[in-house]
């Protein structure tokens, strides 16, 4: 029997929920056993965890960990662009992963969006879409005035490989495209223009 496009595509839908489902149970024990023992160097604040600027990576290999390489992607833009992480090196990076449907998502987007005003030529701010087709992202982002690039994962590969536990989660990376920050839940302006002025020597606090 030949099934439909419109079967195939929810069958395709279901397995990846369950796949990044199944991280996310994964995902809870690594993060938590990565960060355990290493009160000297990981500051708590509220849901963020920080690897201070000036302490060496852990190791030079991909992770999603704090003092890891990022785990490197290539994800397309609303335009079709490509964008490859790797690519973003030489300016710290913050990656935002986020859906529409979230409602934490939509309360911290204005505070991304004015970060990005004050502090673009400083840090590069990237939007991680989670399967959503492309006219709802389009159409939220112009609704909220967003400017930022934002990519699309419509496999949700990206959201796999940094093994998240929800969104939004928002990942700094300093300038070397090590992660030296974890966000768990909404962010703030301030709170982001700290938290780069504590992870890297790059970025520079204005008044």
């Amino acid at each position: 029997m030949k099934r439909s496009p419109l079967l195939m595509r929810l069958l395709v839908a279901v397995i990846i929920a369950l796949a990044v489902g199944l991280m996310a149970l994964v995902s809870y024990s690594y993060l938590t056993s990565s960060f355990a023992g290493r009160n000297q160097v990981v500051l708590f604040e509220g849901t963020g965890f920080f690897w201070e600027a000036g302490r060496e990576p852990q190791a030079l290999e991909e992770a999603p960990a704090l003092g890891y390489l990022a785990p490197v992607f290539t994800l397309s833009d609303l335009g079709g662009q490509a964008v490859t992480l790797s690519e973003l090196r030489g300016k710290p990076v913050l990656l935002n992963f986020w859906a529409t449907w979230c409602p934490p998502c939509r309360r911290e987007m204005p505070d991304l969006q004015a970060f990005q005003a004050q502090y673009g030529d400083q840090v590069t701010v990237l939007g991680i879409n989670w399967a959503e087709d492309p006219p709802t992202v389009r159409s939220f982002l112009e609704r909220y005035g967003i400017t930022y690039t934002n990519v699309l994962d419509r496999q949700g590969k990206a959201f796999v490989a940094y093994r998240l536990t929800g969104i939004p989660t928002t990942f700094f990376l300093d300038e070397e495209g090590v992660i030296r920050g974890v966000w768990l839940g909404p962010l703030r302006t301030d709170k982001i223009a700290e938290s780069f002025a504590k992870i890297t020597t790059a970025f520079r606090l204005r008044e």
